[in-house]
């Protein structure tokens, strides 16, 4: 019931072939069972060989790309750096070819054109170089013109073609009370005020071309006294004669003027002086000579020939005296001048004034240090005395009364020392009632006087006394009332 009762075995005969086929296949049977074995080591190895023939070709063909890339970019990054190097400033920069090909071509250009540019570039520096020592020289040169306009006394304005001023000096601004603003402004405009139409006249003639070489004098009022310029404006020309401007020039001759002014004046005193004093002493002596005749005439006779006689012997005086001055300011002397003390000159030449004008206050406020100055000191007394004589008279002489303002009539003579311009000054002031600013330049000209008798040479004379002194006079306003009168003298 289900167990085995025995064996039964069974044989047979096969052939050869039959035999060899069993066993052939018995042995591949065999060998098949050996490579199922064998399959996966042998697919991890031909996996891992063609793997590594992958990597291999991957890893040539990635070290051939970049090779040929680094023979393809280098050149190039090295022109690109190099052009850097250029950029930069760097011109002596190269780059040395490795290769002969198109790009070592490119580079031999390259080097060719840095050669060049480094040429260029010292060519360049050589002319900036000039350039900047040209316009160094030019900027000195201009720099030296500049400084001797600004220093000079003649007045010089700059014109452009097309009237505008370009540029203008200090004494030009000081001459014509202009400001330094008018830079670049129309000469019309900065030449606008009547007093200078004149000028605007030459600027006018200059900038068309019609400038004539002979110059002009011309009169402006400035600070209440007259000034005298001598003025000329000549055309700018190019070398094809086109008109590249203008220049006006001009100088203050007001100084000159002054002296032809009292050089006539003295030759009118010196002829006046030999006309009048030649018959003045026999019209006086007849004069008395009529009083001695008719002395015992009758009593209307009489008195009517003495009052006449006496009048003409007074006048004939008076005109002498006159005659006297006009002769003394004719024939002045040059001042002996020797070092001396001014303090004393003044005080000695105001003594001559204690108690005779017991109304007006002469007060003396002199410099405690003052250093010795040049005087003729009879020239410089007879400044000082003529100097208060005047203001005394203006304030009433022996008639003097208080000022409108309260004060007492009050003149002060005062001194100074001014290191800086090596000046002694001497200023006399007084509160009466001053000079008018329209008088003032006229107050030293000879034969004006606002004196009712006066001969009108006392400041002519004080000025011409100053002056040969190497001084200078100036009169103006003595705040709040009265007249001031500074004389400037070196020391």
């Amino acid at each position: 019931a289900g167990t085995a009762d025995g064996v039964v075995i069974a044989s047979d005969f096969l052939s050869s072939d039959v035999a060899r086929h069993a066993r052939r296949i018995a042995e591949a049977y065999e060998d098949y069972n050996q490579l199922r074995v064998l399959k996966r080591p042998l697919e991890g190895v031909y996996l891992s060989l063609f793997l590594m023939m992958t990597l291999l070709i991957l890893v040539s063909a990635t070290w051939l790309g970049l090779y040929l890339a680094k023979r393809i970019t280098r050149p190039v990054h090295m022109l690109a750096a190099g052009a850097k190097e250029i950029g930069a400033g760097h011109l002596d920069h190269r780059i040395e070819p490795e290769t002969r090909d198109e790009f070592g071509s490119l580079v031999e250009a390259f080097n060719a054109m840095a050669g060049e540019l480094a040429t260029s570039q010292r060519r360049l520096e050589r002319s900036r170089h000039d350039l900047e020592k040209k316009n160094s020289e030019l900027d000195e040169r201009r720099r030296y013109i500049e400084t001797v306009l600004e220093r000079i006394a003649t007045g010089v304005v700059s014109l452009a073609p097309d009237g505008r001023v370009t540029t203008i000096n200090a004494a030009a601004l000081r001459l014509l009370d202009i400001d330094a603003s008018v830079v670049g402004t129309a000469a019309a405009q900065v030449f606008a005020r009547d007093d200078l139409q004149p000028l605007a006249a030459l600027v006018r003639a200059a900038i068309a071309g019609l400038a004539k070489p002979a110059g002009q004098e011309i009169a402006l009022a400035r600070g209440g006294r007259e000034i005298h310029l001598a003025a000329a404006a000549t055309t700018l020309q190019s070398g094809g004669g086109a008109i590249e401007g203008a220049v006006l020039v001009f100088d203050d001759v007001t100084p000159l003027v002054r002296t032809q002014r009292v050089a006539a004046w003295r030759d009118v005193a010196r002829r006046l002086a030999h006309e009048i004093k030649n018959p003045l002493t026999p019209i006086q002596l007849c004069a008395e000579r009529m009083r001695r005749h008719f002395g015992a005439a009758a009593s209307p006779a009489r008195e009517l020939v003495e009052e006449c006689t006496t009048t003409i012997v007074a006048e004939v005086e008076s005109l002498k005296a006159l005659v006297d001055e006009f002769a003394q300011f004719a024939r002045m002397p040059a001042p002996r001048a020797v070092p001396s003390n001014l303090n004393g000159v003044l005080e000695e030449s105001l003594a001559l004034y204690n108690g005779l004008f017991k109304d007006i206050h002469i007060d003396r406020q002199l410099a405690r240090v003052l250093p010795p100055v040049r005087l003729d000191v009879e020239q410089i007394r007879r400044v000082v005395i003529n100097l208060v004589d005047n203001a005394i008279e203006a304030l009433g002489g022996a008639q003097a009364a208080p000022r409108p303002d309260g004060g007492a009539p009050r003149i002060t003579i005062e001194t100074l020392h001014d290191p800086a311009n090596a000046v002694a000054r001497l200023i006399v002031s007084d509160n009466g009632p001053g000079v008018p600013p329209a008088d003032r330049e006229k107050l030293f000209m000879p034969y004006y006087s606002t004196k009712r008798r006066g001969s009108g040479l006392g400041l002519a004379i004080v000025r011409r006394i100053v002056a040969e002194h190497g001084g200078s006079i100036e009169v103006g306003d003595n705040s709040p009332h009265g007249s001031r009168f500074v004389i400037e003298l070196p020391c």
